[in-house]
């Protein structure tokens, strides 16, 4: 059954699954990519995505399971685990925002501030 990854980080994170190799030192076996993008503008749709959903098998969540900066990343909140694709991009709505995302308008109401103004054609 396929586990669907919802991220709110900015940018995609590669986990690497290690093995032991000769002399028992740590050589990567498999690196899972979850993607990234979250709270960052495409420049060519102008779009900002609230979260960004990666299709994983079992196999390789159960990977994950044992990679202590997934799980890091899982703790805080800023991945989360579903089972099913709908309730995975209705998930971001109540996750942890990535702190590298960019600021928006909405951010800066937040904090009693005006936003910057911007050069003309940027926004």
């Amino acid at each position: 059954m396929t586990k669907y990854i919802t991220s709110k980080m900015a940018t995609g994170v590669n986990y690497a699954v290690y093995t032991k190799g000769p002399n028992g030192i740590n050589e990567v076996k498999q690196i899972i990519t979850i993607n990234g993008g979250a709270d960052v503008i495409d420049k060519k749709t102008l779009v900002t995505l609230e979260g960004v959903v990666t299709a994983l098998s079992d196999s390789d969540f159960a990977k994950l399971q044992d990679n202590p900066i997934f799980m890091r990343h899982l703790d805080r909140g800023v991945v989360k685990v579903s089972v099913n694709e709908k309730m995975a991009e209705k998930a971001s709505s109540e996750m942890t925002r990535d702190n590298s995302a960019q600021l928006t308008p909405k951010d800066y109401r937040k904090k009693g501030k005006r936003k910057p103004k911007m050069a003309k054609g940027e926004e």
